[in-house]
């Protein structure tokens, strides 16, 4: 009964089925691996070759839209990571740059081309880079204000490397406030510099040891 079955209906007519099979596999490997498609994937733009005089103040477009052409088997295993923009600032001066984003300067991944970028343009805010030692000021958080004084802490000064318009007027900086589990009479804290609000591109040091002392009641 079951060999008849097999003859009636799987051997029956075996080229036309081995064909079918063979066309079947065929258009699976022309629409995998030979079709061309095309991809859209945001990436972050690079600054390179930046002076070392000068700091970038803004970039007014982080990231860009890159259109990407190849065999679909490439392109579904590309991630925006995989692609790099790099635009070069090699003969950038101070001041408000734009700068052409070209095909050239796009990093893809190998069998895959790139088609289109928009926007094709950044626009980049320079500004001079420059070093001042600043004082130092010790913030203490405000709940230990009623519990503890600043003793005294270490260095007095910092070396600020960043921009000059942020620096050039300044003549110190103070430190994150000052806080932790204090218990004893005396604590030892290194605490960060604050340059939240300042461009900076390096403090030497970037934290000051602060001694405190428990106020007497």
């Amino acid at each position: 009964m079951i060999v008849r079955i097999l003859r009636k209906y799987v051997l029956n007519e075996w080229k036309l089925k081995v064909l079918s099979l063979v066309f079947a596999c065929m258009l699976w490997f022309a629409t995998t691996y030979l079709g061309e498609t095309t991809i859209a994937l945001s990436v972050p733009v690079q600054v390179d070759n930046l002076p070392r005089n000068l700091i970038v103040k803004t970039v007014d477009t982080r990231s860009v839209v890159i259109t990407l052409s190849g065999p679909l088997s490439r392109l579904k295993s590309v991630r925006p990571e995989d692609v790099k923009i790099g635009v070069d600032l090699g003969r950038a001066t101070e001041g408000r740059q734009v700068r052409t984003v070209r095909k050239s300067e796009v990093v893809a991944p190998t069998g895959v081309k790139v088609v289109d970028i928009r926007p094709d343009y950044v626009v980049v805010e320079l500004d001079k880079l420059m070093e001042k030692w600043l004082t130092t000021v010790v913030r203490l958080d405000e709940k230990w204000s009623q519990s503890y004084r600043v003793a005294s802490w270490y260095p007095r000064q910092v070396l600020i490397e960043g921009a000059q318009d942020s620096l050039g007027e300044r003549q110190t900086i103070e430190t994150l406030p000052v806080d932790g589990a204090f218990t004893q009479a005396e604590e030892t804290i290194d605490a960060p510099l604050d340059t939240r609000h300042l461009l900076v591109k390096r403090a030497k040091p970037d934290t000051i040891r602060v001694e405190l002392r428990r106020i007497s009641k």
